[in-house]
């Protein structure tokens, strides 16, 4: 008798025990459903917003569409404010595509495209190019740097006594 009262009470200890696991695994899985459902109602707000926003641009475009200039000229599109500033955009974007000429000339390389000479004669080109072009804009840098220390100090003076 006593055998079986410690085996009923080892089996509800048991019980128990997987019972309080059950508990705290429903209130892990509750948590988590609430975190899903706070998700997805932000989701749907962006979502809202998103569609919301593609709706106005939709409806821009369409407002504009005739406004739309056909033939952009790409360098028209920036204007910058003075000559340093033009020297400084000229300087940049001619760097950036001597950088993007080399890397298409690195993979050429690479794949056996275009014999070695070439390769070092092109890049030997290009590098002294690039070269100067970033020397250029140092200089430019630096006279931009200049102009606004010159600007800041006329600005002061009335200040300083």
């Amino acid at each position: 008798m006593i055998e079986l009262r410690k085996a009923t009470e080892v089996e509800m200890d048991g019980l128990f025990n997987t019972q309080a696991e059950l508990r705290q695994r429903e209130e892990q899985l509750e948590k988590g459903l609430r975190e899903m459902q706070d998700e997805k109602e932000g989701l749907e707000q962006q979502l809202q917003l998103i569609l919301t926003n593609t709706d106005v641009l939709d409806t821009w475009l369409r407002n504009n569409e005739d406004k739309i200039k056909t033939n952009v000229d790409i360098d028209d599109v920036f204007e910058p404010c003075d000559a340093l500033s033009r020297q400084m955009l000229e300087c940049t974007a001619a760097d950036l595509a001597i950088e993007d000429i080399l890397y298409s000339l690195d993979k050429a390389a690479q794949e056996g495209s275009i014999p070695v000479d070439a390769y070092l004669k092109n890049v030997r080109a290009l590098s002294r190019e690039q070269f100067f072009h970033r020397a250029t804009a140092a200089k430019v840098r630096a006279a931009q740097m200049q102009s606004q220390v010159a600007s800041m100090a006329a600005r002061a003076s009335p200040y300083v006594s």
